[in-house]
């Protein structure tokens, strides 16, 4: 794994931490969205969207 994708991935478990630290749950489908932000399939840009979609939330 390169230097982007493991600050990709400690980025993503901080905000899944804040989420639990919250009481909340990330979805199956989010993580998914995650990893391939980690693998850079996807941007933040991208992956937040992606994200606000699936909840509606634009």
């Amino acid at each position: 794994m390169n230097k982007q994708s493991l600050k990709r991935k400690k980025n993503v478990r901080l905000a899944v931490a804040n989420e639990q630290l919250e009481g909340l749950k990330v979805s199956k489908a989010s993580l998914k969205i995650a990893d391939n932000y980690i693998a850079g399939k996807a941007s933040v840009k991208q992956a937040a969207e992606k994200i606000r979609a699936r909840y509606g939330v634009l």
